[in-house]
């Protein structure tokens, strides 16, 4: 009785593992191009949307698809985003008044950096020359081209 039992688990443990893995395959794929991962965001849905404070590039990583990868700053009422976005070439269209995505992070002001509130061991400074400069654990990991 008890085979039976283990056996039934673990059948029904691979049938939701291979249904979660067809169903993430078939919800990444895409037919749409696009120039860059805010163009991706369905119009007339509900997304919030602030101000653009600044862009920066991130010229040492790409994509697992190949893609630049870039980050947002964005101000909306009293609270401040990071995103990342991705871009094809030198095809960046940035917005205004850009959409804040599900995957931002807020951020808050401590002192000369910028502390994320879901990570606290995640730390932004803008340096002297305007770069951003991002840290993990107080190690620096990555110093991003300011684009605007």
């Amino acid at each position: 009785m008890n085979n039976i039992i283990n056996r039934f688990a673990q059948l029904s443990t691979l049938a939701l593992l291979i249904i979660t893995i067809a169903s993430c395959d078939r919800s990444a794929k895409t037919n749409t191009p696009a120039k860059d991962s805010t163009a991706l965001i369905k119009h007339g849905a509900a997304v919030d949307s602030g101000k653009l404070v600044g862009a920066w590039h991130d010229e040492a990583i790409k994509s697992d698809k190949g893609e630049e990868i870039a980050y947002e700053v964005i101000s909306s009422g009293h609270k401040v985003y990071i995103q990342a976005i991705t871009f094809t070439g030198t095809n960046l269209t940035l917005n205004d008044t850009p959409p804040i995505t599900p995957a931002a992070s807020e951020i808050k002001k401590d002192g000369d950096k910028y502390v994320s509130v879901e990570r606290p061991d995640e730390v932004y400074k803008i340096n002297h020359e305007g770069n951003l400069e991002i840290y993990d654990k107080g190690v620096l990991v990555a110093t991003c081209k300011r684009l605007i």
